[in-house]
């Protein structure tokens, strides 16, 4: 098992502690913006500060891109996380009072290390993503969350867990199994990406229409306007890596109609600001740009 380290990071004590369960190679941002595909890339949080933060946002624009996996874990220097990787809301690490034991939310990660994890964290996290938490304290207060815009994107894995330090609060086997598994994660099935995790405020969606199938319609009108069946199809296969069937295509129209969010003339002005507004709190507003300029680039060369 390898990590990446930035090189202005790589004497740093939790650097030390990483290596005792993976290999440790140490890269420049340059190295990184040039070649961004392969290991995790691991960030301990002092990195990220004001005079950092234009370097950090092309950097992880860059991994995401390229399908890469992003750790970042404490301690933070600045606690506006979200302003470093562009997330759709705001990410923001609040500190309380030491706690020993974080509860795991997520399925994959509780069938591997089970239902609780005993591991010192210091801070938790204040957002409104309401995708991707993995554990939160005995508050409910998210912990560990993965911010993943779209399954076309690598993984920002936030840990509030103190990962790599050591403390009489850690059961130092679980956070080597909780390190290692983030260490090894695996690429997320594109229909499991796309839909977010619910919300118990979230209505009930129509049995045959998931969000997983709406998400990528919802993406491609947002992005370009009114297009035709096969249009939608090609071009969610194509950019999206979503295989939807001319009748997916048409129950996902109908749901939108449904929801106010697309008129049936197509997009207008009004039910664009909506499925903008619908897009952005399930976290794909900054997915939603890049495929706009790709769908202009492509009407360009046509």
């Amino acid at each position: 098992m390898k990590a990446r380290v930035l090189e202005a990071q790589a004497d740093l004590f939790e650097v030390g502690v990483v290596s005792q369960t993976a290999e440790v190679q140490a890269v420049s941002i340059d190295q990184l913006l040039a070649d961004p595909s392969g290991y995790p890339v691991l960030i301990v949080g002092s990195l990220l500060a004001a005079d950092r933060l234009g370097d950090m946002r092309r950097l992880s624009s860059v991994l995401g891109r390229a399908h890469t996996a992003v750790i970042v874990v404490p301690p933070f220097s600045d606690l506006d996380l979200g302003r470093y990787f562009e997330t759709p809301v705001q990410l923001r690490a609040q500190r309380r009072a030491a706690e020993p034991v974080a509860y795991v939310a997520d399925g994959v990660t509780a069938a591997a290390l089970g239902d609780e994890v005993k591991v010192r964290s210091d801070h938790f996290f204040d957002t409104a993503l309401g995708a991707g938490i993995i554990a939160v304290d005995a508050q409910g207060k998210p912990v560990l969350i993965r911010y993943q815009a779209t399954n076309t994107a690598g993984p920002v894995f936030f840990s509030a867990l103190q990962l790599l330090t050591y403390t009489a609060l850690t059961d130092e086997g679980q956070r080597q199994g909780l390190l290692t598994h983030l260490l090894s994660w695996g690429p997320v099935v594109a229909s499991e990406a796309m839909a977010p995790s619910p919300r118990a405020s979230d209505p009930p969606k129509a049995d045959t229409v998931s969000e997983g199938m709406i998400l990528p319609v919802a993406l491609l009108l947002a992005a370009g306007g009114p297009q035709t069946e096969d249009q939608l199809r090609a071009r969610a296969q194509a950019l999206l890596g979503v295989d939807l069937s001319g009748d997916d295509v048409r129950h996902a129209i109908e749901e939108l109609g449904r929801q106010g969010l697309v008129a049936s003339e197509g997009t207008g002005p009004g039910t664009r600001a909506a499925l903008n507004r619908f897009l952005e709190q399930r976290g794909m507003h900054p997915y939603l740009r890049e495929l706009a300029a790709l769908l202009a680039s492509e009407e360009t060369t046509t």
